[in-house]
């Protein structure tokens, strides 16, 4: 039995992030942005998202690949 004190129970929405036509609505709920945005690339969204999860797991910022060019790349180089 109510005692009319019923409280209205607020359910809050989740935020709807929303994307151009054709963009990563991942990427702009990530970053503002996606590599389909005039300006950007998609070497930036990828390298966003690298650093998005190395972050999240509280790893180094050691970069994603070798610092040294290979042997093959300096074949490549040196033929070229």
């Amino acid at each position: 039995m109510s005692d009319g004190t019923d409280e209205l129970t607020v359910v809050e929405q989740p935020k709807l992030h929303v994307a151009p036509p054709g963009h990563s609505r991942a990427g702009h709920r990530a970053f503002g942005w996606c590599s389909r945005c005039p300006g950007r690339e998609v070497w930036e969204e990828l390298l966003a998202w690298r650093q998005r999860d190395n972050q999240a797991i509280d790893e180094t910022p050691t970069p994603d690949r070798v610092t040294v060019p290979s042997r093959e790349a300096e074949k490549v180089s040196a033929d070229g």
